[in-house]
């Protein structure tokens, strides 16, 4: 899997300064699962277009989600002062650099809006009043606009978070803390606006006459809590091939499993609050939503994904045990991660299937190649420099740090 470089060198006591470096193989594994995805794509936009643009959504939402994952998790940190985190800073910096990726790839979605979405359709909106209402905003060049912009604040606001807190990590000033904790500040600000305005248009809209005023809050929990999965990966990755063998402890695994186990609880409760709320009221313009989920196997579907996603680290992380467990923190963590992609899965596919789900290579393959591609470039950081960061004046706080 990996190649380790160096001892248990100390650049001080109790400071290990590894480099993690994915072998050869592994990367011929991501570069060809991606690379098939791609191609997969291509194909499906000759024979089931429809599907494959919206497998294509399905990717690079899940691509977005964990990459911006990676920022946001390093600004929550900076601003509430953590410091038991410091020896796993690697893991969400490298994150962050599949986010120039997604952004790339929300560029080609530009090209699917006439398959993906009805407010596209000029005669369809003439036709429609409630689209033509909403024509203001929900047409194609603002929605272009807005793309660009959101991953325009993303990138400048990701690339100040990140080089703050490196910053900080060499130098360990006051001064440095400081600023790291205004870029995170700024980040979160503007990141709560940006996120409900991508989750509104790319996902939303799809079912234009439908809304719902909790929905970016509900992506939020599932970006979260996605995103904490796939960095156990990488942690329990790296430290299965020594680069943070004796650096991530047990009590770093707690706090993973408590957080894992927190963030999905609040998924399913923002989950459970639309739900409930929209079948108490029973208003046509908001019942639709689920009536289409209701049709075929498509509740089969949304039951299973609350069970991947909340019933199952519910129950398995409940207990101090298994929250310290490297087995059950890296197995709730995959499900958590399948349990997302099937949650986008059923928001995505009945609007553009009808009554009965269909998966396929057309939804499987640019799935697929979108995760490979992220774990491919989030590898590919965290080969770069030590998988500690060695300087940081907290290190040491972390490396002894010891939960009750």
């Amino acid at each position: 899997m990996s190649t380790v470089h160096g001892q248990h060198g100390r650049t001080g006591v109790g400071r290990p300064d590894l480099r993690y470096v994915p072998s050869a193989r592994t990367r011929g594994l991501l570069l060809a699962l991606a690379v098939s995805g791609a191609l997969c794509f291509l194909a499906g936009l000759f024979i089931a277009p429809t599907r494959a643009w919206g497998g294509f959504l399905l990717g690079f939402f899940c691509l977005t989600s964990l990459a911006l994952a990676g920022p946001l998790f390093l600004a929550f940190l900076s601003l509430a002062g953590a410091r038991w985190s410091a020896a796993l800073q690697r893991a969400p910096e490298a994150m962050s650099g599949a986010l120039p990726a997604a952004a790339v790839l929300g560029l080609v979605l530009l090209f699917g809006l006439h398959d993906l979405y009805e407010w596209s359709h000029v005669g369809l909106v003439e036709r429609d009043p409630v689209l033509a209402g909403k024509a203001g905003w929900l047409n194609q060049t603002g929605f272009a606009l807005r793309l660009v912009g959101v991953f325009a604040v993303w990138l400048l606001l990701a690339r100040a978070v990140l080089a703050r807190s490196r910053r900080h990590a060499e130098s360990g000033t006051d001064a440095d803390a400081v600023s790291a904790t205004r870029a995170s500040a700024l980040f979160v600000a503007l990141f709560a606006i940006t996120w409900s305005i991508a989750c509104f248009d790319w996902l939303m809209s799809l079912e234009p006459h439908w809304f719902s005023t909790i929905f970016a809050l509900m992506h939020l929990g599932g970006l979260a809590a996605a995103g904490l999965a796939a960095a156990a990966l990488l942690l329990l990755a790296m430290e299965r091939q020594g680069a943070l063998r004796g650096v991530l402890r047990e009590e770093h695994l707690h706090d993973i499993g408590k957080l894992l186990f927190a963030l999905t609880l609040f998924w399913a409760y923002c989950w459970y609050c639309q739900y409930m709320l929209i079948w108490y009221t029973n208003i046509p313009e908001e019942t639709g939503h689920y009536l289409l989920r209701k049709q075929g196997s498509w509740w089969l579907l949304v039951q299973a994904t609350l069970v991947l996603k909340w019933g199952v680290p519910f129950i398995a992380l409940m207990a101090r045990r298994t929250c310290r467990s490297r087995v059950v923190i890296g197995r709730v963590a995959a499900v958590v991660l399948v349990g997302h992609a099937l949650d986008l899965y059923v928001q995505i596919g009945p609007p553009l299937m009808g009554g009965e789900p269909r998966l396929g290579p057309w939804e499987l393959g640019p799935l697929v190649g979108a995760l490979s591609l992220f774990f491919l470039l989030a590898l590919g950081g965290l080969s770069r420099g030590s998988a500690v960061p060695v300087r940081h004046p907290h290190l040491p706080d972390s490396l002894s740090y010891r939960t009750p």
